[in-house]
């Protein structure tokens, strides 16, 4: 893991979303957990150095930010649309996910069982632990139940995956207005560290070129619409793979990952 500060660790080089933890006064804060089972076995070694874990964020919805909650006994916290999505969804994508890492894997969650969040919040939540504050705040985009989660006392703050920092961005249920809200928002927060949801830990200076890309896939998709292009053959033709790399460890996914951009801005683009 990378440390970036005297109490903040992060992990940006494996599968799955970016993830890291916090050390306070009074335990250890986790911001996520991997969707690699062994993974978050090492993890769980690696935070038990610096204390009891005191609690669990989760930034948003998709498995790969949650999927080994249940490796972890603290209380978990996240936006109520993270809770209601893990209820509902159940083991299948997790199990999918973990079938594509391989045997050794699967075995490691036999008799899983997910771990929704027990706690949850609307708008804004504000927690302090020891001598840090954690600041979770709303901010739909990449999935209508994003948080990014501020602690000032670091000068620094878990975005998730509102940016993939020069990695392929993944729009497949993005909220196209919200999203490039969301980026002005962080813009204006106190903080000049930003641990993206994928890629190298960044800074606001990357804010611009994240909105550009979505504004570069929206118009592609845009035109070819404009153009009589139906959505079957836009997703079959539009491509933008060559502008980032797929993130750690998923360049198989990335032929699918620019079908599901097309098709999600091809809906959108269709409301309009």
């Amino acid at each position: 893991m990378q440390q970036l500060t005297k109490n903040v660790y992060v992990e940006t080089g494996t599968r799955g979303c970016n993830h890291g933890f916090v050390t306070t006064s009074q335990g250890v804060v986790m911001i996520d957990t991997p969707q690699v089972p062994s993974h978050a076995l090492k993890l769980r070694e690696e935070v038990a150095k610096h204390g009891p874990v005191a609690y669990l964020f989760n930034a948003e919805p998709h498995p790969d930010h949650w999927t080994e909650n249940s490796f972890f006994e603290a209380p978990c916290i996240a936006h109520y649309g993270v809770r209601e999505r893990i209820l509902s969804s159940g083991i299948g994508p997790v199990m999918e996910r973990v079938q594509t890492m391989g045997p050794a894997e699967v075995r490691l969650i036999e008799g899983y069982e997910p771990k929704p969040p027990n706690v949850t919040f609307t708008d804004e939540l504000t927690m302090h632990v020891g001598d840090h504050t954690f600041h979770a705040i709303h901010m739909p985009g990449h999935t209508p139940y994003q948080a990014a989660i501020l602690i000032p006392e670091e000068g620094l703050i878990f975005t998730s995956d509102n940016i993939f920092y020069q990695v392929q961005t993944f729009l497949h249920e993005g909220l196209l207005k919200e999203w490039l809200e969301a980026l002005e928002r962080l813009r204006k927060l106190d903080a000049d560290v930003f641990v993206p949801g994928h890629g190298d830990v960044c800074g606001k200076g990357y804010l611009d070129e994240q909105g550009e890309f979505i504004q570069e896939w929206v118009g592609l998709v845009r035109r070819a619409k404009e153009q009589g292009m139906t959505k079957s053959d836009a997703m079959d033709k539009l491509s933008l793979l060559d502008r980032y790399p797929m993130d750690v460890g998923i360049d198989f996914m990335g032929p699918a990952v620019m079908r599901w951009n097309v098709s999600r801005l091809y809906d959108v683009i269709a409301t309009e």
